[in-house]
């Protein structure tokens, strides 16, 4: 049985306090979240990913002091298409989403406390950041006050220097060229023996084992997927364009 199962059955539970815990406790009730045991350490850190998650997409789609009915379409719309969470998921991850926006928890609190958990997994944390991306660009554009929000995770995280590589997935033009030496984190022109070298990184610490392994909730396994075959098909457009010079 899954950690979902586990903890939507009620009979098991994890210690988790901060505010990830209090939300969670407020969705499955605080019984099942102090009575402890039944959880492996890789099942605790997926419900961590899996709450921190929405807990921190609940902060964002307030970012601008309200939730609109278009941003809940929006989340919704990530959940079935780019996430394709079942329905148990989905309502759970609403029951997340709506606890969370509504705490008297700061965004940076849920960020600070998934860098405790993660702090040694950079490839968690970009991981949740594209997340963020994604679903602050679902709707066409990145708002500033969403922007804003993204980059004190980014601070949290340490991923100041990333920060550019990552955003250029929403906000490259397609099929350009030049955006895809920035998914690998390269500038056109670079030698492509460090490209090689960038994507063979980016490849291995992106790759779905991985970062599932580290704690990426297996119901994201989809977004994890799409963000490992992109690394590759960047990797691919570019060798193309080198070779054709």
């Amino acid at each position: 049985m899954s950690w979902m199962g586990k903890i939507l059955g009620g009979g098991l539970g994890f210690l988790l306090g901060g505010p990830i815990g209090a939300v969670l406790g407020a969705v499955v009730g605080h019984h099942t979240m102090d009575s402890g045991g039944g959880f492996s350490s890789l099942e605790s850190k997926q419900g961590i990913y899996f709450a921190a998650t929405f807990s921190m997409l609940g902060k964002l789609a307030k970012a601008d002091g309200a939730v609109t009915d278009h941003e809940i379409e929006v989340i919704e719309q990530v959940m079935r298409n780019n996430l394709r969470l079942n329905a148990q998921a989905r309502k759970f991850a609403i029951d997340i989403f709506n606890v969370a926006k509504d705490s008297d928890d700061r965004f940076e609190d849920f960020a600070r406390q998934f860098y405790d958990e993660f702090g040694n997994s950079p490839e968690i944390l970009t991981s949740l950041v594209d997340l963020l991306l994604l679903v602050a660009y679902a709707d066409g554009e990145l708002h500033r006050a969403e922007e804003a929000m993204i980059m004190d995770a980014v601070q949290i995280f340490g991923l100041q220097d990333h920060y550019a590589q990552l955003k250029s997935r929403f906000s490259g033009v397609p099929g350009n060229i030049r955006t895809y030496y920035e998914i690998l984190g390269c500038r056109e022109g670079d030698d492509f023996s460090l490209v090689k070298k960038k994507y063979r990184k980016l490849a291995m610490e992106h790759h779905p084992d991985r970062v599932h392994a580290n704690g990426m909730p297996p119901e994201f396994a989809q977004v994890a997927e799409d963000r490992f075959k992109e690394i590759q098909h960047a990797y691919d457009m570019v060798e193309k364009h080198v070779n054709r010079r």
